[in-house]
């Protein structure tokens, strides 16, 4: 990056971006807010938006520093994700298929690690993740696509559907079945990585794309291979070690997935709340009603939240690899209920405006409200992660009776330097650890030794104290809950059934409160360690208050925070909307109002 004079921080970097993207409420740049509707509504891919973000060098930051390219930590890819969802997720999903490149950096070996990081660094590569199948959805061990060994290559037959990029990729990651019925269901998948421009001989055709409800101008398509020869290299590991391959990619993807739900719902809150600033009813701001207000402040609370779950994700990617079986899950699930439930309460918010496209606010609040729901659907949807977690309370529960003595000041300090990515180190099974669920006794420690200072007096300390001595008690008492449900016969049942899936319910709601005591434990973590160098809205721990007594952290209803509180918090959100900053505990810019974006054709072919 210092050849290039990028920036070597996720947040200058991010800046960066936004100053090259332009601003997106104007109407020229490739990925304004109106540009990004109109494409949308003829289902048109965004090439010019993808062109803009291509020339800035995205590519660069999936291939990590230690193989040639710029990628030093998971948060520069979260903020420059962030930035790109905040104009067109159309732009930000159909690129972040890049991301998938990654699994030959998780099951390649060196020469294969080295030959796709050059690929990738090169330009031009558009990956599509070719794991479903029409007939089987998520069960990917049920997958029909052949992929017959013959002399040194494999013929490949079967069809991938649906998927994004199936028909506008260049390469495709793929599952394949290279067992017969003698081998085990979970080891006859094997994975591979096909450069369609080198296939053999055979054919590779796309399959023809499937209207969606949001992501309108993405390619959801698919591919079909037609006895499509293909190198022995382009396979990724061993045989039949394609699913676990895919398992160790997704928890990584599913991690990543939040920067493009805290894109979406700055959007929404930026767009909601201008608006209705501007907007005069009863003598006065529409914002200035009190519901109205402590609905905006309770949707910046919940970005707020998100963002702390994101943030010590990343860090965690680089610190606790092999413990992401849990984490990688929880995060996803929690940062999408977060940022979805606040869009909805945002649409009720806006009221009758919300069924209007007004120019005002170009439709663009109504399209971020459909493209961001899909990230609780991609990549694994909501129920597929928390089965995974579910499956894990066991070991969780074991892991939870053997406490950890360690420094967690590395995770948790946004300034504290991070080890290079390892994304080889991914697990599917952490044995029950997670080292956020596991902070959780210093954290309280850490909490019990804090002096009153000035904004943080004796009685908000008195309250964070409280609050997060629940979540303790809320974690302990679920894994009580889980052995009792373990024991009871109402889990046992003599009646037949037909689906090889058993995971009951109550496990899956014991899933779902360990998702969100896991954000409430990371909001905790990032107000301690940072509190003495953010500024004084963070640091008196109000807007940590409010979030640790939520009910369920990512939904709310109206009275739910005092006026004070909600009045700091709307102040907050105010005052970043106004001076173009990012929804956030820290200060991130925005492009300027008006700001043009890079003129490629002022640009040099080296510099693009």
């Amino acid at each position: 990056m210092e050849e290039t004079g990028r920036p070597t921080d996720a947040v200058a970097l991010a800046e960066a971006l936004e100053e090259w993207l332009g601003d997106p409420r104007a109407e020229s740049n490739s990925t304004s807010f109106v540009r990004a509707l109109e494409l949308d509504e003829r289902e048109e891919l965004p090439a010019d938006g993808i062109r803009q973000v291509r020339a800035f060098g995205f590519n660069r930051y999936f291939v990590p520093e230690w193989l040639g390219g710029d990628l030093r930590s998971t948060e520069e890819l979260l903020m420059l994700t962030r930035v790109i969802a905040r104009r067109d997720m159309n732009v930000a999903v159909s690129e972040s298929t890049q991301v998938w490149m990654m699994l030959a950096w998780i099951g390649g070996d060196a020469e294969q690690r080295e030959k796709w990081a050059a690929t990738v660094l090169r330009g031009g590569v558009i990956p599509c993740l070719a794991y479903s199948e029409p007939g089987h959805g998520a069960d990917l061990a049920a997958n029909d696509l052949a992929a017959v060994p013959d002399g040194g290559q494999y013929v490949l037959t079967g069809e991938k559907w649906p998927i994004n990029r199936g028909r506008t990729s260049t390469h495709v990651v793929l599952l394949g079945t290279t067992g017969d019925d003698d081998v085990p269901a979970k080891r006859r998948q094997s994975m591979f990585l096909v450069d369609r421009s080198q296939v053999v001989s055979g054919e590779v055709t796309g399959v023809p794309r499937v209207p969606t409800y949001g992501l309108r101008g993405c390619d959801i398509s698919g591919v079909a291979f037609q006895d499509a020869r293909v190198d022995a290299g382009a396979r990724l590991g061993a045989e039949g070690e394609g699913l676990e391959l895919s398992l160790r990619g997704l928890l990584i993807t599913r991690t990543l997935c939040t920067g493009l739900s805290l894109g979406t719902g700055d959007t929404m809150l930026r767009t909601v709340s201008g608006f209705l600033s501007g907007r005069t009813l009863y003598d006065g701001p529409a914002s200035e009603i009190p519901y109205v207000s402590e609905s905006l402040a309770n949707a910046y609370l919940s970005l707020l939240v998100a963002e702390c779950e994101s943030l010590v994700a990343m860090r965690g990617l680089h610190l606790y690899t092999e413990e992401f079986s849990v984490w990688g899950n929880a995060a996803k699930v929690q940062v999408a209920r977060l940022v979805d439930f606040g869009g909805k309460a945002l649409a009720r918010t806006l009221g009758a405006r919300y069924y209007m496209r007004a120019p005002e606010h170009a439709g663009i609040f109504q399209k971020m409200l459909r493209d961001g729901a899909v990230v609780s659907v991609f990549d694994g949807s909501e129920p597929v992660c928390l089965d995974s977690i579910s499956l894990q309370l066991a070991a969780l529960a074991k892991s939870h009776e053997r406490p950890r003595d360690e420094d967690w000041s590395t995770l948790y300090d946004l300034r504290a330097p991070l080890p290079p990515f390892r994304p080889a180190r991914v697990s599917v099974f952490g044995r029950g650890r997670d080292a956020v669920l596991a902070s959780l006794p210093a954290l309280l420690d850490r909490l019990a030794r804090l002096t009153p200072s000035a904004g943080c007096d004796e009685e908000r300390l008195t309250a964070l104290r409280a609050g997060a001595e629940e979540v303790r008690q809320r974690l302990d008492a679920l894994y009580r809950r889980f052995h009792e449900t373990r024991r009871s016969p109402a889990q046992r049942t003599d009646r037949p059934t037909t689906s090889a899936k058993t995971t009951s319910p109550q496990l899956l709601r014991l899933a779902e409160e360990l998702c969100d005591l896991h954000a409430r434990v990371a909001a905790l973590g990032v107000w301690l360690h940072n509190r003495d160098h953010l500024d004084a809205f963070f640091a008196d721990g109000a807007w940590l208050q409010a979030a640790l007594v939520r009910e369920q952290v990512h939904e709310y209803r109206t009275g739910d925070l005092d006026p004070a509180t909600a009045r700091a918090l709307f102040d907050r959100m105010n005052s970043q909307r106004e001076n173009d900053e990012f929804f956030s505990i820290r200060t991130v810019r925005q492009a300027a109002p008006g700001a043009r974006e890079a003129d490629l054709d002022d640009l040099s072919p080296a510099t693009q």
